[in-house]
């Protein structure tokens, strides 16, 4: 029997399914977010030592996505005055994957990081080894924040120490393939339940004219993040769970298979062409626009691209009698991935007031949209809507749960080089083979298990 991985502390992987999903009564459109009330500690009320001159506190947050920059641009913006009238906050983009680590790393090179930004397992070694990265839990669990979380253990990295603050919406994302029901219907195929099939489909959309599906693919993000997890996993979702926990490599023949996966879909012309090159908003928009019949993409996109009533979503299918979607599923997530505060900040106490904020703002719009929490909001919910209800009622009972080989089993070195190895695989230039071999090579000289 294939069991739950467990990196990230014993009641991480079970845990956040205790949380019922529920949407706001507000309205759904623009989701209203009120950080700073009573269910968001009270900010700073007077500036140091009395003085006229307000705090300033910098900010680098996350940009990769309609809800990151819906809910900073529409929600954390309009109220962080209100919430800190004596601090003078400059939020700076980001954006996200490569290029935020590669912008963090050089503030903390330069010794110039922010006090507060969004952290992430992929970059946490190098900035927690110089000392930037604060040991929340004496400041969260002195001013009750902590008691927010439904299950406050969740938040632990596995040396004990809270280093991020989040929503606890990251467990409930994981990768489907959301399709239009109706070029699915103009081109006469059904939702595919193996792998096989899903190349058949993939044929004759093509042969309509349409393009199969999309993801993204610049840098190497949708096989780094969940295409290779998702190619080895629905082959043999017990290797793919060694993987992650460092009790297999890239000799398996279950993740070579996997790989080769990948290979074939590019060559039977699954994906537009120049896929490795597309960029998460561009492959998000060629779905939107019908331009492609299925998408591949994190549930944290379900709220957005359910606002169209032809889509919907499966589960990736299957490639062996070893993989049932309704028993394993891959889900996002990490305790490091959150709002972080740096030790070095010169008003520590703001800081984390601040971090409280952010996670509480991202806690309530996400909680708007019909997403699942795990930071409680204090707001009264109602009924989700039809296709989240049909992700929560598929996703909770999965009681197999995979975590993510991204966020849970890569250092920088590791995760650099998957990226720059996914991105060639898409190019349809690159055997399978080779990439194994390669990724064999840096996944021994991995350091992440070296504790």
């Amino acid at each position: 029997m294939v069991r739950t991985v467990k990196v990230l502390g014993t009641s991480l992987l079970a845990s956040m399914l205790l949380v019922s999903a529920g949407c706001s009564t507000k309205d759904e459109s623009q989701p209203s977010v009120t950080p700073g009330t009573s269910t968001t500690p009270a900010a700073t009320t007077q500036t140091k030592a009395g003085s006229d001159k307000k705090v300033k506190l910098r900010v680098v947050t996350i940009t990769t996505d309609e809800n990151r920059n819906n809910i900073m641009e529409k929600h954390i913006k309009p109220n962080v005055a209100k919430a800190f009238p004596n601090v003078e906050i400059e939020f700076e983009p980001g954006g996200g994957g490569e290029d935020m680590a590669n912008k963090l790393k050089t503030f903390n090179a330069a010794g110039d990081m922010p006090d507060v930004f969004w952290n992430d397992a992929g970059y946490f070694t190098p900035l927690n080894s110089t000392g930037s990265i604060m040991d929340l839990t004496s400041s969260i669990t002195k001013d009750g924040f902590l008691s927010k979380y439904a299950v406050p253990d969740a938040l632990k990295h596995v040396d004990g120490k809270i280093y991020s603050l989040s929503s606890g919406a990251d467990t409930y994302f994981t990768p489907v393939i959301f399709y239009h029901k109706d070029m699915f219907e103009q081109a006469g195929v059904q939702v595919p339940k193996t792998f096989d099939e899903f190349i058949e489909v993939s044929k004759k959309l093509k042969s309509k004219g349409m393009v199969p599906a999309v993801t993204p693919g610049k840098d190497g993000w949708g096989p780094k993040l969940f295409l290779l997890q998702q190619m080895i996993q629905i082959g043999d979702p017990q290797a793919m769970a060694d993987l992650v926990s460092n009790k297999t490599d890239f000799n398996n023949p279950a993740v070579k298979a996997g790989v080769s996966r990948i290979e074939k879909m590019v060559k039977e012309g699954v994906f537009p062409e120049g896929i490795a090159n597309l960029d998460y908003g561009p492959a998000n928009e060629m779905f939107t626009s019908k331009k492609a019949a299925m998408y591949m993409m994190f549930t944290w996109e379900l709220p957005n691209l359910a606002k169209d009533s032809t889509v919907d979503f499966f589960p990736f299918p299957s490639a062996s009698d070893k993989y049932d979607p309704a028993k394993h599923v891959q889900f996002w997530g990490s305790p490091l991935n959150g709002y972080a505060v740096n030790a070095k900040s010169k008003y520590p106490e703001e800081a984390v007031k601040l971090a409280e904020f952010l996670a509480m703002a991202d806690a309530q719009y996400f909680e708007a949209t019909g997403a699942p929490i795990a930071l409680k909001t204090g707001n009264t919910v109602a009924e989700a809507q039809p296709l989240m209800k049909k992700f929560v009622n598929w996703y909770n009972p999965i009681p197999t749960k995979i975590a993510s080989l991204a966020l849970n089993s890569l250092d920088a070195k590791t995760s650099a080089e998957l990226s720059t190895q996914g991105a060639k695989l898409l190019t349809g230039q690159y055997p399978a083979d080779k990439f194994a071999t390669e990724m064999g090579k840096i996944w021994s000289e991995n350091t992440w298990f070296k504790k």
